[in-house]
């Protein structure tokens, strides 16, 4: 007896039986930021590194604090030429200011990724519990490199950042990770420049 095949079923997209948009998003800011320099076989190495160190992800995801693990992890196991500079604090509200909006969310987040060579991994809330990889901003839109299904682009007017948001989606403000190359890092041209005086 053949199988029935019933019309309409749309199949299991990756992403949604699995919580793998945490490595997912750290290994395509990689490859966004380094380009072939990031070879596919460097991106299965890392990938199996990092499902080896967080199993839990495959079925739980992964916290903030796994993300920022997952890049430690990343770093170390990257020649010095692809490490990343992760930036995190300039997103985190002050104890007594006031709670972030989503333009002043915004216009802090444009000023850092529409730099040169800089992604941020927002961690989204509500219609999906998901990790996203953010490479440009637009006036009305974020651009995106996503594992999942939400496509090319977020539209600002259906985000929102506060807990009583009701937007269709929350980014939570302190779990924006900011990340470019080392070599780009005003740290690394600063040691670079003693290390030539010296």
């Amino acid at each position: 007896m053949a199988a029935r095949v019933l019309p309409g079923i749309e199949p299991f997209n990756q992403g949604s039986l699995d919580g793998l948009c945490g490595i997912y998003a750290v290994i395509n800011a990689y490859r966004l930021l380094f380009g072939d320099m990031f070879e596919p076989e460097r991106a299965t190495k890392l990938f199996k590194k990092m499902a080896k160190s967080v199993p839990v992800a495959v079925f739980e995801g992964t916290s903030y604090q796994e993300q920022l693990d997952l890049i430690a992890l990343a770093n170390r196991a990257v020649p010095a030429k692809l490490r990343l500079e992760v930036r995190t604090h300039v997103f985190k509200k002050p104890s007594n200011g006031p709670a972030w909006r989503v333009n002043t969310y915004v216009s802090r987040l444009r000023e850092e990724v529409n730099e040169q060579n800089q992604v941020a991994i927002l961690g989204l809330e509500k219609a999906h519990e998901h990790w996203t990889l953010v490479h440009r901003l637009t006036p009305s839109t974020l651009k995106l490199t996503d594992s999942d299904n939400l496509g090319t682009h977020l539209r600002l007017a259906n985000i929102g950042v506060t807990e009583k948001t009701r937007k269709n989606l929350r980014i939570r403000p302190s779990m924006t990770i900011l990340l470019r190359p080392w070599a780009d890092s005003p740290n690394s041209l600063y040691k670079r420049k003693r290390r030539s005086l010296g």
